[in-house]
């Protein structure tokens, strides 16, 4: 990945973080959960970089280099826990991994959209794309039931599921919110 996309994926990060402090959202873990979508994004950046090209777009997007830190403290507290509930679990296939990223990729393009048009007040100007939006909103939807019901069929551990359910369900909330 080179350096213009990985300013590309920079800078959407930054553009949420400051709708979200616009939003005033300031707190680690409300951003930390309204941010998941850009997880797969960060994961990208912070293999794809040089120590000098992080430096580099953490100086230019402020947004983005608090995100990242609020990621890393999460994730530091996390693995330094003496356990954790899904210890043990078994992992998921390298598809559904990769069908999981997708999923939180899309709700965070759903989200930022609805968010965007929302701030410019008059829906009327954007009704196609808004309906486009809402076309995705349903594909979304539906591939997540997919991804469960895989899921489900592989034998997955009723643990994961659980874990599923509740993450994708906190964001199908949060985007059905957004899409009324």
């Amino acid at each position: 990945m080179n350096m213009n996309e990985l300013r590309r994926l920079a800078a959407k990060i930054d553009q949420h973080m400051q709708q979200l402090s616009a939003q005033q959202v300031n707190d680690a873990q409300a951003i930390f959960n309204r941010m998941m979508g850009y997880v797969p994004d960060l994961h990208k950046i912070w293999v794809g970089t040089s120590d000098d090209q992080l430096i580099a777009l953490s100086n230019e997007f402020p947004g983005f280099y608090r995100y990242a830190l609020i990621m890393e403290e999460a994730f530091e507290a996390e693995r330094n826990k003496a356990s954790r509930p899904y210890d043990g679990m078994a992992r998921c296939s390298e598809q559904h991994r990769q069908q999981g990223a997708q999923l939180l990729t899309t709700a965070a393009t759903l989200e930022r959209g609805y968010q965007a048009f929302r701030g410019s007040g008059n829906l009327q100007v954007f009704q196609s794309q808004v309906d486009e939006l809402g076309r995705l909103h349903r594909q979304w939807l539906s591939d997540l039931e997919s991804f469960k019901s895989s899921l489900r069929a592989q034998g997955t551990e009723l643990k994961v599921l659980e874990y599923v359910n509740e993450a994708f369900g906190r964001l199908a909330e949060r985007i059905r919110k957004l899409a009324c």
